[in-house]
């Protein structure tokens, strides 16, 4: 049971990281990133709301699927450093790429995104612990 629900994950992980990677290294004449522009706006606000929860999305993803196969700890830690390397490799990606540009404040996003899913899974994670413990009391 457990090898099914680890596939199912992983293949939601892969398919939110393609959707991440067509997002932030497409120019806008890509219709889904035309579509996702319009929706947060042009503004710097609407970027860096689209940028942190592309991939915090995708840390939170990343932890639901290898916490199947990991320790907590682990699954939470891989999961981060793979989104923050996924956010790292696309800003410097768009250097090269028509009608896009790499900025330091869409990089502050992609890892803001990512370290507050990291909180929240261990906020979390905490929280239940706690709720198993008074539970036994």
């Amino acid at each position: 049971m457990k090898t099914h629900h680890f596939t199912l994950r992983t293949l939601v992980v892969l398919a939110w990281a393609l959707f991440v990677l067509t997002l932030t290294t497409q120019t806008d004449s890509v219709p889904v990133v035309h579509v996702m522009i319009a929706l947060f706006g042009r503004t710097e606000l609407g970027a860096t709301m689209g940028h942190a929860s592309l991939f915090g999305l995708l840390t939170l993803a990343g932890y639901a699927a290898l916490a199947l196969r990991l320790p907590r700890r682990y699954a939470l830690l891989l999961a981060m450093g793979l989104a923050l390397a996924l956010g790292t490799a696309t800003e410097f990606y768009q250097q090269v790429v028509d009608g896009r540009t790499a900025s330091l404040s869409d990089l502050l996003a992609n890892w803001l995104g990512v370290f507050v899913a990291g909180f929240v899974v261990m906020y979390w994670v905490a929280r239940s612990v706690l709720w198993q413990r008074e539970a036994q009391v």
